[in-house]
């Protein structure tokens, strides 16, 4: 029986991809199955997949024409037999018993999802060497308050959107629970995560928390997280997709606080970002002539945000010309 399928997108990682492959093959759980999509790869990536599947028998290639990672994740899961569905990038790696560890808890809190904390690895090679450290976690701990079993909506302000990234790497998902709720990861290039994960945390009704590092997250130049400004929109795009699916299930006046906060901290990142000045540009005047009139965040009452600097900031956004914010800002106005 296969408990956990785990559904590996890849798209030109040659120089990962083995560390990536080695560290799900020596799971501690061994009844997995290694779902790997090729998503259209130019480099040796398809060679090295190749390889591994001659020594693994519980790998699985698929190959499709370049689609983006949504895509190779969606066609991952039509293949998926396991009880559980994990999703791992493929420049990052798991510890060796994280798939152990995410299905027990899983099955001990009978739990729709499991998640769990995770590292940041900067230019690492490898070889494992580099600079790994941890994320701070006192900001989630606080809507955490404790629980480690909980629907979103029993935590502080319900807040879903605050004690988790959304991005699939960390959490364990149940399949059934995933096909009942019926959602795919949008095909867009990148920022497809938010929508999957968000809603399913959103629908959960046991979610599970474990406070430690079962993941290891690179921070490269070839990361799916480093594509965004070439598809600047998509990021925009997934949080109306978020708003407009909690609406339609009757959900967004329970996570609304949470969802706003959220986005806002979004759109400062999101902002701040952009490594150029059109993808910068072209936010920012999104932001003024798009989210306000869609999300009317300036019809809350500064009590409704947890952080009033970045309700701050984003009222300047709205009030200034993009010149002016930008002297503003180098000129450390």
């Amino acid at each position: 029986m296969v408990k956990v399928s785990v559904i590996l997108p890849i798209y030109n990682e040659e120089k990962y991809l083995a560390q990536c492959l080695d560290s799900i093959c020596g799971q501690t759980l061994k009844e997995i199955e290694i779902i790997c999509v090729d998503d259209g790869s130019t480099d040796s990536s398809p060679r090295i997949l190749e390889g591994y599947a001659q020594k693994d028998s519980r790998i699985k290639l698929i190959r499709q024409e370049n689609q983006f990672a949504g895509a190779a994740r969606n066609k991952g899961m039509a293949y998926a037999a396991g009880e559980y569905l994990s999703f791992l990038d493929a420049d990052d790696y798991y510890e060796p018993y994280m798939l152990e560890k995410m299905t027990e808890e899983a099955e001990k809190r009978r739990a729709d999802i499991v998640v769990c904390r995770y590292r940041q690895c900067f230019g690492c090679e490898t070889d494992g060497m580099g600079e790994q450290q941890p994320d701070a976690w006192e900001y989630e701990d606080v809507f955490l308050n404790g629980k480690e079993v909980f629907a979103g909506s029993e935590l502080l302000c319900a807040g879903i959107f605050q004690i988790a990234k959304g991005w699939a790497w960390d959490k364990l998902f149940r399949r059934e629970f995933v096909k009942k709720c019926g959602y795919q990861f949008p095909c867009f290039r990148s920022s497809e995560d938010g929508f999957f994960v968000y809603m399913l945390m959103a629908r959960a009704e046991r979610i599970a928390y474990r406070k430690e590092e079962w993941a290891v997250h690179r921070i490269s130049g070839g990361s799916l997280s480093n594509t965004k400004e070439n598809d600047w929109q998509n990021g925009f795009t997934m949080w109306t997709l978020i708003a407009k699916e909690l609406k339609k299930q009757g959900l967004y006046g329970t996570y609304e606080q949470s969802f706003v906060n959220e986005f806002l901290y979004f759109l400062l990142w999101y902002l701040e970002s952009m490594k150029t000045f059109e993808a910068f540009s072209n936010c920012y005047r999104y932001i003024q002539s798009a989210v306000e009139p869609e999300f009317k965040v300036l019809s809350y009452a500064e009590d409704f945000f947890f952080q009033k600097e970045i309700f701050d900031w984003y009222k300047e956004v709205m009030e200034l010309p993009l010149a002016e914010y930008l002297f503003c800002h180098r000129a450390g106005v």
